[in-house]
């Protein structure tokens, strides 16, 4: 009789520890998950815990505004940094002015890990390219020059060995892309107006250069 006791005890005790492991297991997760942090969502339980934040300076935490350059005769608007809501930073004014082939215009600025935990870059969304001519200017000419304007942005530095160095377009799925606690990265945006071939599209004058919202995504898992 005793030794069933005992079995019974033990079988009791298996039971109650399986149960704990499983609490553990779902309350983890939960945290995991709430903390990811996207286009559009809300960071929770506190999102003062997870900030990644737009910076004029790469060694602190600096809202100025961003001076373009301008080259060849182009020119730019500066660009303004807005972090009022940290769940969704951005900057804006982003816009180029051409006359002519062969101008450009680049920003630089960088992204801030503000937060108590390691963020990792999970995609890239760069928005529509819109050409809109000025006054004096054919706008059927700038619809084909449009097409030689490119935009090339890059998250970090290198080259060749950083996948995320010259990036044309959107990119999602980015993986062992960490921002450490306190740590910043450069972002590079340049325009370019480019013939690409002879005697390609050139418009008649001048027009503006603007693309869509430039989203970079965060989470707290590089899962």
């Amino acid at each position: 009789m005793q030794k069933k006791n005992n079995n019974n005890n033990k079988v009791i005790i298996i039971l109650c520890l399986l149960a704990i492991v499983v609490s553990l297991s779902i309350g983890f997760s939960v945290f995991s998950n709430n903390l990811i942090i996207k286009q559009g969502a809300t960071v929770t339980p506190d999102p003062s815990d997870f900030k990644v934040l737009f910076s004029s300076s790469k060694d602190s935490l600096q809202t100025n505004t961003i001076t373009p350059n301008g080259n060849h005769n182009a020119t730019a608007t500066p660009a303004i940094i807005d972090n009022k809501d940290p769940t969704h930073p951005k900057i804006t004014g982003i816009k180029a002015t051409f006359t002519g082939p062969d101008q450009s215009a680049d920003y630089i600025f960088y992204v801030r890990n503000e937060g108590d935990y390691v963020a990792y870059l999970k995609s890239i969304n760069i928005g529509a390219k819109t050409c809109t001519a000025k006054q004096g200017t054919s706008q059927d000419l700038v619809d084909e020059a449009c097409k030689t304007i490119n935009l090339t942005m890059s998250v970090g530095e290198g080259g060749s060995d950083n996948p995320l160095y010259d990036l044309h377009t959107t990119k999602d799925n980015i993986t062992s892309h960490p921002l450490e606690k306190n740590a910043s990265e450069r972002i590079y945006v340049w325009i370019g107006y480019s013939r690409n071939y002879p005697n390609g599209p050139v418009a008649d004058g001048d027009f503006d250069v603007t693309f869509g919202d430039i989203t970079l995504t965060y989470s707290t898992t590089d899962s």
